[in-house]
């Protein structure tokens, strides 16, 4: 993909976040302050510093952070804190938080 290897794709660009926090900073090829952080609705963040992103400069937008889906299969979801807390939907249904096994209903059951 294009975007990942020279850091760009339509105006957007990869910066690290250099003041983490509520009002981040971010440095791409200029520093911009306090950018809009743009997160699905329900769900809120604070990005701590050194952390990677993508920013639309134009606008000063940031769409989010360059996560890896390691370990990840199709179809699953994961959801992490900066100080360990973790919670995998995973693709058969099962809900695992902090290690825990949730196992997921059977197709049809309270349907």
């Amino acid at each position: 993909m294009d975007f990942w290897r020279n850091g760009r794709t339509a105006g957007a660009k990869t910066g690290v976040v250099t003041t983490g926090g509520p009002e981040i900073a971010v440095r791409t090829d200029m520093e911009r302050r306090a950018p809009v952080v743009a997160v699905p609705f329900g769900m809120a963040v604070c990005v701590p510093q050194g952390e990677k992103v993508v920013m639309l400069p134009e606008s000063g937008v940031c769409l989010g952070t360059v996560n890896g889906a390691a370990g990840l299969k199709p179809g699953e979801v994961r959801l992490f804190s900066a100080g360990g807390a973790e919670i995998l939907l995973r693709a058969d249904g099962a809900v695992v938080i902090n290690g825990q096994v949730f196992p997921g209903k059977a197709a049809g059951d309270g349907d």
